[in-house]
């Protein structure tokens, strides 16, 4: 495979990077390297890269859709947590306006009965000292009628005696001529046996028996009569006399009695008016109570409706931001920059340093994605033979892709330049041996390469990708030792089909590139003499190569990684031409340490039955080489935004027929996410 083809399958790969690797792959860029077709300190770790930041971009991708999806939850609930708010403030001040209304209304409850329970206790008073009064009076007049009644019955015994002696039967009777009075009645009604119908009869009997015993009665007090009389006149005045006095006396208790009941019924009316005040007095305390609750509930209504109104705002920002985020997604700037060394012992001790510098930005102009990314670095390279140092800086690669992004199929438009800032004049013993360090040879002409990408999501796991570019390659001189010695390489047209899958156990990728070049012409050289001999035209051979990456969890820290590759260039026009075959094998095990710490070992193995380039013919060995090597590397993802990569890479490689070299390469990558 030409060392310019495989350049430019390299920036193929780049442009497959996305956002989250930054620049660590575009590093990779300008004219490289070619110690072999795919290496593994660059190219292995691209391909398992970019299978890693597909894995994180469909994880991320679904973040940011939930992440919207929770956003606008977010600002439902808030929005409907504001208009509860709202609610609870207008029933806090409605409770607060009832709870007000109702403490004037306990307020002048209270104060009626206060005013009702004066006025009941001044009545009450009042009718205490009625009673007493009736009381009193009644107690004060008691001597009058029990004196009266003592006159009433002295006299009426008086007069009794009188009469009993007199024999006056028209008088009030003693005992004993009461006495003979019923003796006569009982007589009459046994003689006439107690007949209804001879009640008169009887009555007529009992007068006839008692006058007939008058006149000696009379004889016998005739001379008492007038003093009979006058005790009877003078009974009769003190029973009328005692009668009005008692009459009076009945009046002064039924007043009392009224008074007492009048007393009681003010008393009764005092106590209810207490309880009233009792009730009244806790109906205030309540509806005090009731007043500084609504008021600490219409606080709270209140700093509940700020809080809301406050939670509104941030889910509206977060529903932003998360919008805005989806909307964006992938878009993010970063630069990178590091150190690689390598040396190397074979026919001679040689060694090689490079400091990259890279920049890359994924953005949008309106509704436009695009990425774009520049990339350059100084190298200084020594192969330890006369004229076999090279340093400067190597061509700088410029890149932009335009991105029409949709949820099942995507296109991508891609513009690669390539500008010849490196050094394509190198002497013959400069060109570094193939597989011994990042740079084969350091510069070509412009380059303007084209190309085109689509993008299949079959689902959320699975993809299918193609690509196509055109890369138009313009000349150059090439040798140090014939300074005008010019080569015009043929344009590469490439394809590739891609089939990547990822879950959350698993993540493999498989792919299939075809590139074919048109035909180059070049200066034909004898660097003995320092001429140039004649012109060589010529066309390589198509390129075909099938990868295989795999990547799988073992446990919760442990990733087992490994890959196929198998590469066929069909034999070019060139005289001496053949085909070449190409194979790569790699295992290893990547480990996590912690969130931020990651380390890996890999053991690689490259087999090639053939080597030739037309143009760097120090490359042709006249046969094949194997390649081992064991590769560390340690990753430290120093913040979110900071990373660290250190890899080391110690090899043999062993040529046929004998020879061959072995040395050791490291890389030291700082990238940053801006």
């Amino acid at each position: 495979m030409s060392m310019l083809r495989r350049a430019q399958r390299r920036r193929d790969l780049l442009r497959r990077t996305t956002a989250a690797a930054c620049t660590l792959l575009f590093a990779m860029t300008g004219h490289e390297a070619l110690a072999g077709s795919n290496d593994a300190l660059h190219d292995v770790y691209g391909y398992y890269s970019y299978m890693m930041d597909v894995k994180d971009e469909i994880a991320s991708y679904r973040a940011a859709k939930e992440a919207l999806a929770q956003a606008k939850k977010d600002l439902a609930d808030a929005q409907q947590n504001l208009a509860d708010a709202k609610a609870g403030v207008a029933d806090a001040a409605a409770n607060l306006t009832q709870a007000k209304s109702n403490l004037h209304d306990a307020e002048e409850q209270l104060a009626a009965v206060k005013n009702a329970l004066a006025a009941a206790e001044a009545l009450s008073a009042q009718r205490t000292q009625e009673a007493i009064a009736a009381q009193q009076a009644e107690a004060d007049y008691a001597p009058t009628v029990y004196a009266q009644r003592a006159h009433v019955e002295a006299i009426s015994a008086r007069y009794d005696r009188m009469a009993a002696a007199s024999g006056d039967t028209s008088a009030p009777l003693g005992s004993a001529a009461e006495k003979d009075r019923a003796a006569v009645v009982a007589r009459v009604l046994n003689e006439v046996g107690y007949q209804q119908n001879r009640v008169n009869d009887a009555q007529a009997m009992v007068n006839a028996a008692l006058a007939g015993a008058a006149p000696a009665e009379t004889a016998e007090g005739t001379s008492d009569r007038s003093a009979i009389d006058a005790a009877s006149a003078e009974v009769d005045a003190a029973q009328s006399e005692l009668d009005a006095i008692e009459d009076y006396f009945s009046q002064l208790t039924a007043a009392r009695e009224a008074a007492e009941d009048a007393e009681r019924d003010a008393r009764e009316a005092v106590a209810g008016y207490q309880q009233d005040l009792a009730d009244s007095t806790t109906n205030l305390a309540e509806a005090t109570s009731y007043v500084m609750d609504a008021e600490n509930y219409l606080q709270q209504a209140a700093a509940w409706e700020r809080d809301a109104v406050r939670d509104e705002g941030t889910a509206e920002q977060q529903l932003r931001v998360a919008q805005h985020d989806l909307n964006c997604f992938g878009e993010g700037a970063g630069w990178q920059t590091g150190a690689e060394y390598y040396a190397w012992r074979g026919e001679r001790g040689g060694h090689q340093l490079y400091l990259p510098l890279s920049y890359y930005k994924r953005t949008h102009r309106g509704k436009q994605k695009l990425d774009y990314g520049i990339s350059t670095g100084y190298v200084k390279s020594d192969t330890g033979f006369v004229n076999g140092a090279v340093s400067g800086w190597t061509d700088t690669s410029l890149s932009l892709t335009l991105r029409n992004e949709n949820p099942i199929n995507s296109v991508r438009y891609g513009f690669g330049l390539s500008i010849p800032t490196g050094q394509s004049r190198i002497g013959a013993k400069a060109v570094v041996p193939e597989s011994l360090a990042r740079f084969t040879d350091f510069g070509a002409g412009w380059q303007y390469i084209p190309s085109i990408e689509v993008l299949h999501k079959i689902t959320e796991q699975d993809r299918l990708m193609g690509r196509m570019s055109y890369t138009m390659r313009g000349g150059y001189n090439y040798s140090r030792e014939v300074w005008d010695a010019h080569v015009s390489p043929g344009n590469i047209f490439a394809q590739e089909l891609e089939y990547l899958h990822t879950d959350a156990k698993k993540t493999y990728m498989v792919q299939l590139y075809h590139n074919s070049t048109g035909n180059a012409v070049q200066d034909s050289i004898d660097t003995d003499a320092g001429t140039i001999t004649g012109k060589s035209h010529y066309r390589d051979g198509d390129d075909w190569e099938l990868r295989f990456f795999y990547h799988r969890g073992v446990t919760k820290k442990d990733v087992l990684r490994c890959y196929t590759i198998l590469s066929q260039t069909q034999a070019g026009t060139a005289p001496g031409s053949s085909s070449i075959g190409r194979q790569y094998y790699g295992i290893g095990v990547r480990h996590t340490i912690s969130k931020r710490l990651t380390w890996q070992v890999m053991a690689h193995y490259q087999k090639v039955n053939s080597t030739y380039d037309p143009l760097r013919t120090e490359l042709n060995t006249g046969g094949g080489f194997s390649r081992r090597s064991l590769l560390a590397e340690l990753a430290c993802r120093m913040s979110d935004r900071k990373q660290l990569v250190l890899q080391a890479e110690r090899y043999v490689r062993t040529d046929e027929g004998g020879g061959g070299y072995h040395g050791w390469g490291m890389t030291l990558w700082y990238n940053e996410s801006l």
